[in-house]
């Protein structure tokens, strides 16, 4: 009998392979652990920077507004100027950036951050009196850089029927010296209306008092904001000519003039009239006696005629203006020194035939005036590079007057802002005749409205007419944000 020999120790059969793949997988899916746990930290990081980022161009972009607002604000050359000699926060000119169009300002802003820094861009159209402008601001937190773009608005700062940057004085009547005090006074007798009506803004703003015949006119209390000098409502004196303050440069509006053809003037042959009665023969050969345009009429005591510039003897037809009329009174007037507006007077006229004094819904505008003639349209006269062209999209005043006094007494159809340094005189001398003025009235020596008839006298407040007014170097304006982007 043979005896069969057997080995009982266990054979291997391929356990190591298997013991290696699993090591293998174990190896795999721990370094996967370990890249989606470094990826994931990575992307957090990231999505932390990018936060961090945005919150910095975000309160960049504020801080650039604040200081575009300071130069809007601050009295000086232009608003240029302003940007570059700020005290706080100079800006410096990019040259590669900017353009014939556009100019480029541009500062480093470090407080109030800590250890960060973001890039603010100021564009501005190169204009004397920009309407808009576009902030942009950058900032980079390690390997994230994010941006910020602004829109912005600059618009006139006050909006008010009347309004008077003049201290004023305490008194409280509504006689006409009181007026000339630096005070608004507006007087009537209940014989026809007299309405002062600020819609979306005030009916009366004024550093003095605003003294009213309250039984006989309709001005609201709510709506009249007075005794605002050495306030924080003080409205700024851009009524100072010569200063820096100067709500416009008059001689702006004298090289338009200067420049505008216009052979009825002969003259200058332009639209710079320097007598009484070449405006006057001007204005009866006119077509439909209108003459259009900026119209500049000097006002000199050595003229015969200067006392008669708003006479009916020398305008049977009245006034007509499409555009904008500036008196330009000389040297030796005084800010009350005054003529007499005898004829009507229509610059930039509405139809009032559906005018309610009592439903300020009829009150009807015609600005921006319709210009038959386009050679006499401000926007198509060059008078660069002495100054800015004027722009379509900048209000031009209706009546403009220097140092002296237009004493108007007849009746009146104007539409858009008018503006004295001087003091301002409107009373409704005639029964039946309507005093309508729709946009505003500024004034630097106070204001006296009368209506003691049974005429009509309505100034009403037109934000249309004021908020992109041509003011020099953005003069009364404040920077609103339209949209960001």
């Amino acid at each position: 009998m043979k005896t069969a020999l057997r080995n009982k120790k266990k054979q291997p059969q391929g356990s190591i392979l298997v013991y290696l793949i699993l090591l293998l997988v174990l190896a795999v899916a721990i370094a996967s652990v370990g890249t989606y746990v470094s990826g994931t930290t990575a992307v957090a990081h990231r999505r932390s920077d990018m936060a961090a980022a945005q919150q910095y161009v975000e309160g960049g972009a504020v801080i650039a507004c604040n200081d575009l607002n300071a130069a809007v604000m601050a009295s000086g050359v232009n608003l240029a100027s302003n940007l570059m000699n700020s005290s706080s926060s100079p800006y410096t000119k990019n040259t590669t950036l900017s353009t014939s169009q556009t100019n480029v300002y541009q500062r480093t802003i470090t407080s109030p951050f800590t250890n960060q820094t973001i890039t603010a861009q100021i564009w501005l159209p190169n204009v004397s009196s920009p309407q808009n402008a576009q902030i942009s601001t950058s900032a980079t937190v390690g390997s994230v850089t994010q941006t910020a773009t602004v829109n912005i608005n600059i618009f006139f700062a006050y909006g008010a029927a009347i309004i008077s940057s003049n201290d004023g004085t305490t008194e409280t009547g509504v006689a006409k010296p009181v007026a000339k005090d630096g005070n608004v006074v507006v007087n009537g007798n209940g014989d026809g209306p007299l309405v002062v009506y600020g819609g979306t803004g005030l009916g009366i703003l004024c550093n003095g008092r605003a003294n009213i015949a309250t039984n006989f006119v309709n001005v609201p209390p709510s709506a009249i904001s007075m005794t605002n000098y050495n306030t924080a409502n003080q409205v700024p004196d851009y009524t100072a000519q010569g200063t820096n303050n100067t709500l416009f440069d008059f001689n702006r509006f004298i090289a338009c003039a200067n420049a505008t053809p216009n052979l009825l003037n002969t003259n200058t042959h332009n639209n710079h009239f320097t007598n009484v009665l070449s405006f006057a023969n001007a204005m009866s050969a006119a077509t439909n006696h209108t003459l259009e345009g900026v119209i500049v009429v000097d006002i000199n005591s050595t003229d015969g005629n200067w006392n008669k510039a708003g006479d009916s003897s020398l305008f049977p037809n009245g006034i007509n203006i499409h555009g904008t009329l500036f008196y330009n009174f000389g040297a030796g007037f005084t800010p009350t020194t005054s003529f007499v507006v005898n004829t009507p007077l229509n610059i930039n006229a509405t139809n009032l035939s559906g005018v309610v004094a009592s439903n300020p819904a009829t009150y009807a505008t015609g600005y921006p005036p319709l210009y038959t003639d386009p050679t006499k349209n401000p926007t198509n006269i060059i008078i660069a590079p002495a100054y800015q062209n004027f722009t379509a999209g900048e209000d031009l005043p209706a009546l403009m007057y220097s140092i002296g006094e237009v004493d108007i007494h007849w009746p009146a159809n104007v539409c858009g802002v008018c503006y004295t340094p001087s003091y301002m005189e409107i009373e409704n001398m005639n029964d039946g005749q309507t005093q309508y003025f729709r946009g505003a009235l500024i004034m630097g020596d106070g204001i006296y409205l009368e209506n003691n008839h049974t005429g009509t006298t309505i100034v009403s407040y037109d934000v249309n007419t004021i908020k992109s007014l041509a003011t020099a170097g953005s003069a009364g304006k404040q920077v609103m944000v339209s949209y960001w982007q």
